[in-house]
């Protein structure tokens, strides 16, 4: 089932977040969790349903102290995770020394250079212990011994057929037992890297609905809705008019509020345009 960021698609930030509102969250408990609707969330925490409503929405301003630690008691998460102080939704304190990590670490993990969201993502997808054993194997050189004992030994084998046999050089038996040979490299860096791609494509499939992702593709009909304007430009008596409106209706700006002089000033920038002066000169008309 997705989650409430997922299903309240909004436009803006196209980067995966560092993590959910605090509206996201309670909508996500609610929806997702419990499958409640407000009236009978209402019902359970004595807090009203409009109440609970604005404080799933998005011009949420603040949520009061008790009503705060009732949702939390309620859903059985800690109010630190809420108010996103925390990644950890549990009411535990963790000592930081049983998770055996070094101080650099510590440091880079609590600077914000790194998503740490998606890092967890990562950690926590099933195919992340393999890419960590293979990259381990490799590391230690743990199979590097017996990778060598097995090539040791078909060598040993095409030779005794080419010193018994002497075959040719596209001999069937002989390419196969070249073929058999393991360069470590190459066998290893082949299979981490199919372990990291399926984590990453994983959580990339799970994440692309989310509003805070970027979408796969460029959606077809805006080069289309190009096309057209260009051809139609052809036609107008104004060309750079009809860009300006254009561009202004891509970009969400109400073209009839703007100023005199931002018009104006728009307009001269778009003159400058090679493609623009290519369309055939007709009269202008003014703006009015």
């Amino acid at each position: 089932m997705k989650t409430a960021a997922e299903m309240q698609p909004q436009e803006g930030d196209f980067a995966m977040k560092k993590g959910l509102s605090i509206q996201e969250k309670l909508k996500d408990l609610r929806v997702v969790e419990k499958g409640f609707t407000l009236k009978q969330l209402a019902d359970e925490t004595g807090i009203a349903s409009s109440t609970l409503g604005s404080y799933e929405s998005d011009d949420y301003k603040d949520i009061s102290h008790t009503n705060l630690v009732i949702l939390a008691q309620y859903y059985g998460v800690s109010t630190d995770w809420l108010l996103g102080l925390t990644e950890s939704r549990e009411v535990q304190n963790h000592d930081i020394s049983e998770l055996h990590l070094d101080d650099e670490t510590l440091d880079i993990l609590k600077s914000g250079r790194l998503n740490n969201r998606l890092f967890c993502e990562m950690i926590k997808h099933p195919d992340f212990l393999k890419l960590m054993t293979d990259t381990e194997i490799y590391v230690d050189g743990i199979a590097t011994m017996q990778i060598k004992n097995m090539n040791d030994w078909l060598n040993a084998v095409r030779l005794q057929i080419v010193q018994q046999h002497n075959p040719e050089s596209n001999d069937l038996y002989v390419q196969v037992l070249d073929a058999a040979r393991i360069d470590e490299e190459e066998y290893f860096f082949h299979n981490i890297h199919g372990d990291l791609d399926r984590v990453i494509r994983s959580i990339r499939e799970k994440n692309q609905n989310a509003t805070e992702s970027a979408p796969i593709e460029r959606p077809a009909s805006n080069d289309k809705k190009m096309q057209r304007l260009l051809q139609s430009m052809k036609y107008k008596s104004n060309p750079i008019e009809e860009f300006w409106r254009y561009f202004c209706e891509e970009l969400q700006i109400d073209y009839d509020k703007l100023l005199d002089d931002e018009h104006d000033t728009m307009k001269r920038i778009f003159k400058k345009s090679k493609l623009l002066k290519s369309f055939p000169s007709h009269k202008n008309k003014a703006r009015k």
